[in-house]
């Protein structure tokens, strides 16, 4: 037993040596973040202090040991957690125990963590998906290759000299992809703006003034929606807030899985790009903005919600 207290001590004592990858700013948080996920793994598995107090919290809240803890494997967008918790009685683990997923929010400031303050109102990254998901960006699709592909008025102005895809083609291809352009057009049209030093972003302005956003859209996006978000939130069985430094003095809070059981409203505002705020019951909110993803009008067309 003295051993094991020795070693922890000594894994504690090289944490605290370890410096933060980067500075605490908004444009390092995932860098941070994942750091701080590393030590909380580490001080779980190994029970030292900073273990047993996060481990000690849970215990008081759910009334169940956590045993030991894991990395999330693998990095698939498709996981929505941050790393897995073993738990179970202590006195047989041999006979219980589950792996369960536990998402992480984390603060620098080292003041009390309100009960009221659940982690999930700082923020969710939920879903970043492809706009055959989703009514409303199908309808914008459409109404950009509308006015700005099938009407020629790109090809006219680029002096494009590949054919124009049908929508269908140019849909699959180019707007729903993941990566680049795929049909001869997009990857020409791409290729030629870029080389002008241009970027299609002007041209939002004028698919935007064409939409006709309409309560029947509105609804529909929200039953496209809410399974999706939920997919994501059943994924992290118990939410766990950090006020503090790991490595020093902090707070430490645990909740149960939140899911939403309704989207009241969805507010709609057109922008640089579509911005939505959710509005849920229990006065929870959350929001999506429709996007290209790799370049204004080229590809990758999607919803991202968080």
């Amino acid at each position: 037993m003295e051993a094991l207290i020795i070693q922890n001590m000594a894994s504690l004592s090289v944490q605290e040596s370890t410096p933060l990858p980067t500075a605490r700013t908004r444009d390092n948080a995932g860098a941070n973040e994942a750091k701080d996920i590393s030590i909380i793994v580490e001080a779980l598995h190994l029970m030292n202090p900073c273990g047993i107090k996060i481990a000690t919290a849970f215990k008081e809240e759910f009334g169940i040991a956590i045993l030991d803890a894991r990395p999330r494997k693998g990095a698939s967008r498709g996981k929505h957690y941050d790393f897995e918790v073993l738990i179970g009685q202590v006195d047989s683990p041999e006979t219980s125990g589950n792996w369960m997923r536990v998402e992480h929010k984390g603060s620098k400031n080292y003041i009390p963590i309100n009960p009221s303050d659940t982690p999930w109102q700082a923020g969710v990254q939920f879903h970043n998906g492809g706009c055959e998901k989703y009514s409303l960006a199908k309808y914008y699709a459409k109404t950009w290759y509308d006015i700005l592909i099938g009407s020629s008025t790109l090809t006219n102005e680029f002096n494009i000299k590949a054919d124009i895809p049908t929508y269908e083609e140019w849909f699959q291809k180019d707007c729903k992809a993941q990566d680049d352009s795929r049909t001869k057009y997009g990857m020409e049209l791409k290729k030629t703006v870029i080389i002008s030093n241009g970027s299609l972003r002007n041209k939002r302005a004028m698919v935007f003034a064409a939409l006709d956003i309409t309560e029947e859209y509105k609804t529909q996006l929200i039953k496209e929606v809410l399974p999706i978000a939920n997919e994501a939130l059943e994924q992290k069985d118990y939410w766990m807030a950090i006020h503090g430094d790991l490595t020093g003095d902090f707070y430490v809070k645990w909740y149960p899985k939140f899911t939403i059981a309704e989207i009241n409203e969805v507010i709609i505002t057109k922008d640089l790009d579509i911005n939505m705020v959710f509005h849920c019951n229990d006065g929870f909110t959350f929001k999506g903005i429709l996007r290209w993803g790799k370049g204004a009008g080229f590809s990758n067309l999607r919803i991202d919600l968080k």
